[in-house]
């Protein structure tokens, strides 16, 4: 397919939506975009000819040249005079290009190729979800095209067949703001135009007049909607005061929120914290060794350590988390603070509004009254200063078992002989396999 006019401009851009399908795992032979000068006939490139003055994007699903990189994207600039390396896959020929899989997506595959300035960009999406961001393929520098020429598609088969769909094709001019000239008309085109608008205005409502007469049903349902209309045009917007009480209750909701959570953190912090001294406190005391690594270990998705290599129950990882949430839960009271403080003083304004302007509120009769709003900080002041007051246990470290030189030296010793027998049994399998050989 080939446009019937050249173009007209010098930077284009061009956005084409695409699908290429087949049964079998390998396709063939592409898809191709044209730039030319020329609108050409059937040939061996991709179902167009081989020569070409101007631009070549080529979807090459089959592999010619063997080298395992297909299927490819790849761009290649003629002037006419080169001929089209088809089994080589013009390797040697091209601007440049991408290793994509373009076939059997469950999306068409969205292509952008922009001319702006002699640059040449190539943006391709990848055909796996339906709003998808292009991707960059190519950008060439210092790329000189025809000024004008024709846009063409064209797609090849051979043994191995592919359907090569071209869903949508749309072409857009690219002009400098700098360069845009305001289209001046005449004042008698200008009345003309005038003219016709009101003729046309005038029509039309001559046209739903006589349709509201015929259907007098139709005409009752649009005045209601008209009355509805007029009657929602005092709702569409509120007084300053209305929106400041909705943010401070939408603010009191959040907070509420916060400290629901705050408060299922704290008691799960408090609880390992306790089962953590209990954990310190049987090792102290000596009992229980083995169950309080092995329970430590699984609560923390650790392996459990041996008893007699020293490790003690709780690790230091196990200390800087405990203290890094406490941390995070004092920013997050900070915060809460922070934030109580700030709807204390827009209420503070609110109710320095209100005694100035008490009639505008009154009349406004929506939103709730101040002491509402001033019982829930205070409800909220309250909750936090209980979350502050709960006591929050701090995790002793305890200090590792140490053995005597007496152990230390048996355990040398052992390994000692262990390491000397092995060094036997070794050298003795090797000269049996020696003298067998």
């Amino acid at each position: 397919m080939w446009t019937k006019a050249l173009t007209s401009f010098e930077w284009w851009d061009v956005e084409m939506s695409i699908r290429v399908s087949g049964n079998g795992r390998i396709g063939a032979d592409g898809l191709a975009f044209w730039y030319a000068t020329d609108r050409m006939q059937e040939g061996d490139a991709f179902g167009s000819r081989t020569s070409w003055n101007g631009l070549g994007l080529f979807f090459d699903s089959f592999d010619n040249d063997g080298k395992m990189n297909n299927p490819y994207v790849y761009v290649i600039l003629n002037d006419g005079r080169k001929v089209f390396d088809h089994e080589a896959d013009g390797v040697n020929q091209q601007l440049g290009g991408c290793l994509r899989d373009f076939r059997n997506k469950p999306f068409p595959i969205k292509v952008k190729i922009e001319y702006y300035h002699n640059v040449l960009t190539v943006l391709m999406t990848n055909g796996l979800t339906a709003d998808e961001t292009p991707e960059l393929c190519l950008r060439a520098e210092n790329v000189f095209l025809p000024r004008s020429a024709y846009y063409g598609l064209s797609a090849a088969t051979g043994g191995l067949a592919d359907d090569h769909d071209v869903l949508s094709f749309i072409t857009t001019s690219l002009h400098d703001q700098s360069q845009e000239r305001s289209v001046q008309i005449s004042q008698m085109e200008r009345q003309k135009l005038e003219a016709q608008f009101r003729d046309y205005n005038e029509k039309l409502k001559a046209q739903q007049e006589e349709y509201l007469k015929q259907h007098p049903e139709k005409a009752a349902q649009h005045q209601q909607q008209q009355m509805q209309q007029q009657g929602n045009t005092g709702t569409q917007f509120e007084n300053p005061q209305d929106r400041a009480f909705r943010q401070i209750f939408d603010g009191q909701q959040f907070i509420h929120l916060a400290v629901q959570q705050l408060n299922k953190r704290i008691d799960e912090i408090i609880g390992r914290q306790e089962r953590t001294l209990s954990a310190v406190s049987a090792l102290s005391s000596g009992q229980g060794q083995g169950q309080v690594v092995a329970a430590n270990a699984a609560q923390y998705n650790q392996p459990p350590a041996a008893a007699g290599a020293g490790g003690s129950v709780i690790q230091r990882y196990e200390v800087d988390q405990i203290l890094r949430t406490q941390t995070e839960l004092q920013n997050a009271l900070r915060d809460i603070r922070a934030f109580s403080a700030d709807i204390q003083t827009k209420i503070t304004n609110l109710q320095h509004v209100q005694s100035q302007q008490p009639a505008s509120y009154q009349q406004a009769g929506q939103g709730p009254s101040l002491t509402e709003v001033r019982d829930a900080v205070n409800n909220v002041r309250q909750d936090t200063a209980a979350i502050l007051a709960r006591p929050q246990p701090v995790a002793s470290c305890p200090q590792p078992n140490c053995i005597n030189t007496l152990w230390f030296g048996a355990f040398i010793a052992v390994q000692t002989v262990i390491f000397v027998a092995v060094n036997l049994f070794k050298g003795s399998g090797e000269s049996k396999n020696k003298k067998f050989y």
